[in-house]
């Protein structure tokens, strides 16, 4: 009944198929979205052109300021093609019951959710990069990225949307045991806010608290396919795969015992 890892890769690949293509029917939506993402970087192209003026520098944390808009482009970028968020769709699920009716049928719950969560991102991820860098190189102006920093990048983007949706997944099932996720679905944003390089990356933290930051799941998320891309360096795509995938193990198994355990209390109180 609580079975979350049975693997049928035809029938996944039909799911997320189902949801690129309901997500691409609003395409005047998908593009108003993404049309957001040109406004942070103007406002983070302004902030970042005054920070590094008054600092006197070009150059800081190995990073110019063109470096530095690249950056915050691709994790805006990546971050808010995961509209909708998980965390509410789970929490809707488990609050209304319809959890219940998903148990018995015939596919993994949570590798429905994730193949679903991944077509549906991709037709808003590729809007917002598209839009993103024709936004940055007027305003920013280009820069070098390489053919193997993309490739990495998107071997860390790939498993950063994993980790995201597993970290998101298991937010959704605390509404198993409290009434409101509201609460960790704030921590969770306000981490990524901090330690995920959204508004200020990494590479400008101080040395010491850098180590950390990039040590946190926050920062594994987006941050680090963004920086890999942007200012490619395979000591640091290498560190950022290591840390990346740890924390995906991690929460891949959290998540697994978190519905298992919910699933039973299904199963006791007969959904």
């Amino acid at each position: 009944m609580t079975k979350v890892l049975t693997v049928s890769v035809p029938k996944y690949w039909e799911v997320a198929k189902v949801n690129f293509s309901n997500s691409t029917t609003y395409l005047t939506n998908v593009l108003a979205r993404s049309a957001t993402v040109v406004i942070r970087i103007w406002i983070f192209t302004q902030l970042y052109r005054v920070t590094y003026a008054v600092s006197g520098s070009h150059v800081i944390g190995g990073m110019t300021v063109s470096m530095v808009i690249w950056t915050l482009m691709f994790t805006q970028g990546f971050q808010t093609a995961t509209r909708p968020g998980v965390i509410r769709l789970i929490d809707e699920e488990v609050k209304s019951g319809n959890l219940a009716y998903s148990l018995n049928r015939p596919y993994s719950y949570l590798l429905f959710h994730y193949f679903s969560h991944l077509g549906r991102l991709v037709p808003i991820l590729f809007a917002n990069i598209v839009i993103g860098i024709l936004a940055t190189v007027v305003l920013a102006g280009p820069i070098n990225i390489t053919g193997i920093g993309i490739l990495a990048g998107i071997i860390l983007l790939f498993f950063g949307y994993t980790l995201d949706f597993l970290i998101s997944f298991m937010v959704g099932l605390t509404a198993f045991w409290v009434e409101d996720t509201s609460a960790f679905n704030w921590i969770y944003q306000k981490g990524q806010m901090v330690f995920g390089g959204n508004i200020l990356p990494l590479a400008l933290f101080p040395p010491g608290l850098r180590a950390i930051a990039e040590l946190t799941p926050f920062s594994q998320l987006f941050y680090g396919s963004a920086q890999t891309i942007v200012n490619f360096t395979m000591g640091n795509f290498l560190k950022f795969l290591s840390v990346q995938l740890f924390w995906v193990v991690i929460f891949a198994m959290l998540a697994v015992y978190l519905f298992r355990k919910g699933g039973r209390n299904v199963s006791i109180n007969g959904g």
